[in-house]
């Protein structure tokens, strides 16, 4: 399914619970942004169709298609960029380990590393991390950055291997871009306090595989090491209104006019010091 009605994910999540649903795929970022998908695409059904063989089309698969930056970009960033704060800035041998360490202390971290995600969510590469389990988890990113209404719900990424523990899924539906949503499992509610929604409890997760982004992965599994869950907090990287963030030069200017305390950039901590 496809058109910017299916970033409704309640309603994806009520014809997904169809009994006569069997399996459901919504294009990632279903919106106006992917028209020009759905043209090539047609344009390739046509040309098949036209030389007399089958449209066969590979699943959508990771949608990480923007750019990378390297080591040596971040670190040309980081010596143009003149910071307002006074930061600390620490390259990591294990950047993942790392950020898990600060979640699993109750920090939040932005984190700007790998290719860039198509579209309107946020799948870990260019996101503000938190651990889900502190409900006030909501409102300290709200106060730092995202000053959305308070009953705006963030959304959990969890590691495939564990998603049963949280999701409530019996069809195996495929989660991979925050377009579905699911009832969570009663018992480890309390480890998602933060990821979903205050009323019903349901959550539009993020089902992270390790073959989609090894570091991502990674890092929520160094997570799952130190506090038992698979599943952290995941939001966009953007100031309220304006677009995620790209380069490495935009994450430290959200870094700097925002409340954020720690940012991971490439395989560098940049943490602030001293008074906000």
């Amino acid at each position: 399914m496809s058109g910017g009605i299916f970033m409704n994910v309640k309603m994806n999540k009520l014809i997904g619970e169809l009994p006569e649903v069997e399996s459901l795929f919504v294009f990632p970022s279903c919106g106006d942004e992917s028209n020009s998908l759905g043209a090539a695409w047609a344009a390739w059904a046509q040309a098949c169709q036209q030389a007399g063989r089958e449209a066969n089309m590979a699943p959508c698969g990771p949608t990480y298609w923007g750019a990378e930056f390297g080591d040596a970009d971040v670190d040309q960033a980081l010596a143009k960029y003149r910071f307002t704060k006074q930061v600390k800035v620490t390259p990591c041998d294990n950047i993942e380990r790392r950020c898990a360490e600060l979640l699993a202390k109750g920090e939040v971290v932005a984190r700007c590393k790998g290719r860039m995600e198509f579209g309107a969510r946020a799948l870990g590469n260019r996101s503000i991390l938190a651990d889900p389990a502190r409900w006030e988890t909501v409102h300290t990113i709200n106060a730092m950055v995202k000053k959305r209404d308070f009953w705006m719900p963030f959304a959990p990424s969890i590691l495939a291997e564990q998603a049963d523990r949280y999701l409530v899924n019996p069809k195996k539906l495929d989660s991979p871009y925050m377009i579905l949503a699911f009832d969570s499992v009663a018992a480890n509610q309390p480890a998602l306090a933060a990821a979903v929604h205050p009323y019903d409890k349901s959550c539009r997760p993020q089902v992270v595989r390790r073959e989609w982004n090894p570091d991502y992965h990674r890092l929520i599994e160094a997570y799952s090491e130190l506090t038992g869950h698979g599943a952290i907090l995941n939001t966009s990287f953007n100031l309220h209104g304006f677009p995620i963030v790209y380069r490495p030069e935009e994450a430290m200017e959200v870094f700097d006019r925002s409340g954020l305390r720690y940012l991971a950039v490439g395989n560098v901590m940049v943490e602030q010091v001293g008074g906000a």
